[in-house]
């Protein structure tokens, strides 16, 4: 069936041209009746100049004809939201009744009451049903934007009586473009590599996209599981605008391998779903959708499965969010072209079919959300209402956090929990809670008994009991743990709280004592002073770090100052007295951090100023090896600490270039998770002598297994015994025969999950013991660290007693699942290993440390092995032995 209408998409497309525009509403809208248009309204073809389906359209062109809906139609009002990192405008459409639309706000507000359980119940009659229809997360997953497009031209255009009905009793947004970016990244590429006639082979290059590919944004963050972190732009402006509306049926709308057909939920009972949800949203609204999107596609004849895959296990996507919101999120997978036309295991899938399978299910979400409005619009107001008596139920109630000698990343912290409309309130007054100091002004409380209990637990909580043991994506998500904040959950319900926080608390940077003619000082606790020195070095100062703690002031007025603390002399710099005070003032306010004035280099306790402890740092010239081979994700994430995060430029070089790169003048180079066979023995060799010669080596994951197996540096892994993994393989292959054939035609990265089952560690959380003492760790102010780990690179600790940086505790699992055999070997294992190597040093990390962009508590980490690399010198301790004589 499937490649019939594969064929018929071919001749339509033939068609279109030099056919008039009915012809592809014909294709597009089977069921329209003849005329049924609006000829006023202009049709996408029309206004591009070419047929959809027969090129891939930019981005820019799609927020211009969704411009010229909102022009001439006084059913669209189309909505800036913000740009993106390469400053493309992300938008969403509003459409809906010209009465609805010139009351939007009134409308918002009268939908509070579904979410806010303290208003009197609404008249669900009178209320519209919120659909949010949502296109090209992943940019290469291009047949969605272009979906998005028609459903916009169906719904302002067609004259019908139902469209009618469905415009009074609904307000439909539509966001086109999830990923601006990643979407012309692989526009571009299809567009250019086309051919006349299309080649429809799979190995053609119009079908196999160059690194990094278009699925992600511009730092290669995967936008569909950034709801829940909110790390980048694009998905802090959606969140946003989430709130205005609260929708009740939201779709995302995606691509899948081309050998698939059409994935909608419901999903796989129990195993993909979240027990905080109510059972409602999967047996119930989830399955009366269901039935419209089957009707649609049948009546195409397109083939389609359910029930399988794909999880709804945590609100990091933006089909799970909102089933954390009182709504339904639901995903739609259509079979990829990929290009205009590929060969798969149905037959030819062209770029017109996929577009049409989606176009008739977001048709078929507006009938069955308008149809069946009143059960949505009750089950939101039930949702927020049973979250209350969720709340009282559970133990915790409340949660503490914050750090005084970090309140920068408190800050961050905070600003997260606003942005989910999190009910926060200031720390009534100074209180010690499981051995941890809060301090009033610096600490926040997060009660439990609010409408959003359930986002607040899958924040704040942890997860070890599932009911399956495969699974598509993470199983621990807590920020609150990647925040690496002090945190305490209390169950008294009598806690001091203060008052609510309506704002984000605005920073102050400063030099506490004003110009000072001796020294500047600055806690490496602060989130932000990592950045601080990048910037005081790149404006010509010379900067210190102290590799002990001091106490500096006078009796009556003193500081403890940690490991790491920056010190900036004013004598020996280059720059006059007056100018290292205007420096050290400005990056004080731009990075919002307390600089210390002292006059004296005596201090009350601990070491001097002038201690050999004291030692220069050189300025950071790094370097990140990336192309064909290596882990775009991760690439990205290095990418973006240093840029976003330390605001220190980062040479991305080609692992093509590698071997006429002058090494020379990088003093840390960073290799992410990947396959380096792309680096000959000659390179190998260079990169090794680059080490002992004084260089920095950062490697991640799969990467530290490398640099240990070519010989790099001389440590060990733990190779997990064969009968280790033995349950894992009849897990697999049970999932397997569950699914029978059918899991030949979903997506290759699950796929390889149902069949590696339980071997894989599903992104889980552990707990690790870290030597706050150590360069890498300077700034940690606890020794309990918590590692996100989702690879199976097991370290072992060295023999050097200095060089174990972080080890994970003998019972390291916090959430998330893991099989007891992977369990036994990350148990008491290294996760970060420093080893000296001639006068040089590798870091080894077991794991990522920059996870998706928000694994705070580690990135610190990779920062310190960044900026403060070239200081590390292990000394060898009675246990440590020779690279010779091992």
């Amino acid at each position: 069936m499937l490649k019939a209408y594969a064929s018929a998409a071919l001749l339509t497309l033939g068609l279109g041209l030099t056919a008039p525009a009915t012809a592809q509403n014909t294709y597009f809208f089977p069921t329209a009746q003849a005329g049924s248009f609006d000829p006023a309204i202009p049709t996408p073809e029309k206004f591009l100049g070419y047929p959809i389906g027969t090129h891939y359209t930019r981005s820019d062109q799609i927020v211009a004809y969704l411009r010229e809906l909102d022009r001439v139609s006084d059913k669209v009002s189309l909505r800036v939201l913000g740009n993106t990192f390469e400053e493309r405008q992300q938008v969403v459409a509003t459409i809906t009744d010209p009465t609805n639309q010139q009351n939007l706000a009134k409308l918002q507000e009268a939908r509070r009451a579904l979410v806010d359980p303290k208003l009197p119940a609404p008249d669900y009659g009178k209320l519209p049903v919120a659909v949010s229809l949502n296109f090209g997360v992943h940019g290469n997953e291009s047949s969605s934007s272009e979906a998005a497009l028609l459903l916009a031209y169906y719904l302002t255009a067609s004259t019908s009586p139902e469209t009618k009905q469905w415009l009074e009793q609904s307000v439909v947004t539509i966001d086109p473009l999830e990923n601006p970016d990643g979407r012309d990244r692989a526009s571009h590429w299809f567009d250019q590599n086309k051919s006349w006639p299309n080649v429809t082979d799979p190995l053609d290059r119009e079908h196999t996209e160059a690194w990094p590919g278009g699925r992600t944004n511009h730092f290669y963050t995967d936008l569909n599981r950034d709801w829940l972190p909110l790390t980048q732009p694009e998905s802090r402006a959606r969140m946003a605008f989430f709130h205005e509306w609260y929708p009740n049926v939201m779709i995302d709308f995606h691509e899948m391998g081309t050998n698939g057909t059409y994935y909608f939920e419901p999903s796989k009972p129990f195993s993909t779903e979240n027990d905080l949800i109510p059972r409602a949203t999967y047996e119930v609204l989830n399955v009366h959708l269901a039935k419209y999107f089957a009707k649609a596609l049948d009546n195409l004849g397109s083939l389609y499965w359910t029930k399988e895959q794909f999880d709804n296990l945590s609100p990091i996507y933006g089909s799970t969010y909102p089933d954390f919101e009182g709504g339904v999120g639901i995903t739609f997978e259509v079979a990829s072209s990929r290009g205009l036309a590929q060969e798969g295991a149905n037959g030819v899938v062209t770029f017109p079919f996929t577009i049409r399978n989606h176009v008739a299910t977001g048709l078929a979400t507006v009938r069955g959300a308008v149809e069946e409005k009143e059960l949505f619009l009750k089950h939101q107001r039930d949702f927020f209402t049973s979250a209350l008596t969720d709340a009282r139920k559970f133990p915790t109630k409340a949660y503490v956090f914050g750090s005084a000698s970090d309140e920068t990343l408190t800050n961050k912290f905070l600003n997260l929990l606003l942005q989910h409309k999190i009910e926060v309130h200031e720390l009534g007054k100074d209180v010690t809670l499981d051995k941890q100091d809060f301090k009033k002004g610096k600490a926040y409380v997060v009660p439990t008994s609010q409408p959003q209990y359930r986002i607040v637990n899958s924040l704040f909580e942890e997860l070890t009991t599932f009911h399956d043991s495969v699974f598509y994506d993470v199983t621990g998500w807590s920020q609150a743990h990647a925040y690496g904040l002090p945190i305490s959950k209390q169950k008294n319900t009598n806690l001091v709280q203060g008052a609510p926080v309506q704002e984000l608390k605005t920073l102050a940077g400063a030099v506490r004592g004003g110009q000072s003619s001796y020294a500047y000082i600055l806690p490496w606790s602060d989130y932000n002073a990592a950045r601080s020195l990048t910037s005081l070095q790149r404006a010509g100062i010379v900067a210190k770090v102290s590799f002990k703690p001091f106490t500096a002031g006078t009796k009556d007025d003193h500081t403890d100052f940690g490991y790491g603390t920056l010190v900036i002399p004013v004598a020996g710099q280059k720059l006059s007295a007056d100018s290292v005070f205007q420096i050290v003032s400005r990056v004080s306010r731009q990075n919002q951090v307390t600089f210390t004035g002292v006059g004296t280099g005596f201090s009350l306790s601990g070491i001097d100023l002038g201690s050999n402890n004291v030692r220069t740092v050189p300025e950071a010239k790094a370097a990140l090896l990336v192309g064909n081979g290596t882990n775009a994700s991760e690439v990205g994430e290095a990418w973006f600490v240093a840029s976003q995060q330390l605001g220190l430029p980062l040479s991305r070089i080609e692992l093509s270039n590698f071997a006429r790169a002058p090494l020379g003048r990088y003093t840390s180079i960073v290799l992410v998770g990947g396959v380096y066979t792309g680096l000959d023995k000659a390179s190998v060799d260079k990169l090794r002598r680059w080490v002992q010669d004084g260089g920095t080596l950062i490697t991640l994951k799969n990467a530290s297994d490398w640099a240990i197996k070519q010989g790099i540096v001389k440590e060990k892994l733990l190779i997990p015994a064969n009968g280790g993994w033995a349950d894992t393989t009849a897990t697999a292959a049970a999932a397997k025969s569950k699914l029978g054939t059918q899991a030949a035609a979903h997506r290759a990265d699950f796929v390889q999950q149902e069949q590696e089952g339980t071997r894989a560690i599903a992104g889980s959380i552990y707990s690790a013991d870290i030597d706050i003492t150590n360069p890498i760790a300077f700034g940690l102010t606890s020794r309990k660290l918590y590692v996100f780990r989702n690879g199976t690179t097991f370290l072992k600790p060295s023999r050097n007693p200095y060089a174990t940086v972080a080890q994970y505790t003998a019972k390291p699992l916090v959430s998330g699942y893991v099989s007891q055999a992977n369990l036994k070997q990350i148990s008491n294992s290294a996760a970060v290993v420093v080893s000296k190597v001639g006068t040089g040093r590798v870091v080894l990390f077991a794991d990522d440390p920059n996870f998706r962009h928000y694994w705070h508590g580690t990135s610190r980490l990779f920062a310190n092995a960044l900026l403060l690399g070239p200081l590390l010198n292990l000394p060898e301790g009675p246990a440590a032995i020779s690279a010779e004589e091992e």
